[in-house]
């Protein structure tokens, strides 16, 4: 599910520019024609189409992202549009090969094969996390010293976020997370502490998250073993039959959790 702290969909990204990279490098070009005007618009594309896809994910969500207007910054929230990537991509490179056609063949066939390898695995990628990771049988306690199942309630959509109380980030988007358990019943949300006693948690609590529900302890780690989970926080996105549907590591916003929890449903 990643490469050390790189998600696996940010290094497939990375991957496929680089490959067409390399294809526009290699392909045949009339003599004298140089190949690196045609690697540096495959940049120039990748560069302003991430720009498009952020700009247009934030004017589809401004609302969330106005009560907050830093969170804009924090890409690492995967508010991304494909659409508008694909879009100012292929426009601008359109827009430059229209009075360089000796780059037309090598610009084309390296973002044909690259955006259709990267759609094609990102698909991949989506159906394997499905049939290979499923929420584990695990079963921990709450803090009132209740055992919980994590899997136990299927049948409707499950978010599980991995924290620790000494984690920067965990507690920036525990209020974020607290809000989307409010406003989305039909999603049963667990928090599930990594490593802590029950009084440093509720301490915690008292001081970021005082109405959170579904706080369940687990010192020994267990669910970030089972999962293959060590970095916090991390959040994983069950579908109604236990399904891995998305991870995400590192801090959320409002706009990334509201968007991911839509297409959970």
């Amino acid at each position: 599910m990643s490469l050390g702290p790189v998600p696996l969909p940010v290094a497939l990204a990375i991957s496929f520019l680089l490959l067409a990279l390399l294809v526009a490098r290699l392909w045949p070009r009339p003599h004298g024609v140089p190949w690196r005007p045609a690697t540096a618009l495959l940049v120039d594309m990748f560069l302003l189409g991430l720009l498009a896809a952020r700009l247009l994910f934030v004017l589809r969500a401004a609302p969330l992202y106005l009560a907050d207007p830093w969170s804009i910054l924090r890409i690492g929230d995967g508010g991304f549009d494909p659409i508008g990537f694909f879009a100012c991509a292929v426009g601008w490179g359109a827009w430059k090969l229209r009075r360089h056609p000796p780059l037309r063949p090598a610009v084309i066939a390296a973002t044909l094969l690259a955006a259709g390898g990267w759609c094609g695995a990102s698909v991949g990628l989506q159906h394997w996390q499905a049939g290979q990771v499923r929420l584990p049988q695990v079963v921990l306690h709450d803090l009132a010293g209740q055992p919980v199942g994590l899997a136990a309630g299927q049948g409707s959509p499950v978010v599980v976020n991995l924290w620790a109380s000494w984690c920067g980030p965990c507690i920036r988007e525990m209020p974020v997370l607290a809000s989307a358990q409010q406003a989305h019943p039909q999603v049963r949300f667990l928090f599930v502490n990594q490593g802590e006693e029950a009084a440093t948690v509720q301490e915690f609590l008292r001081a970021h998250a005082p109405g959170l529900h579904g706080v369940l302890l687990d010192e020994a780690g267990l669910t970030g073993q089972a999962m293959g989970v060590q970095a916090y926080p991390s959040t994983l996105f069950f579908d109604r039959d236990g399904h891995l549907r998305e991870l995400h590591l590192g801090e959320l916003t409002a706009a990334g959790l509201e968007h991911k929890l839509r297409r959970l449903r």
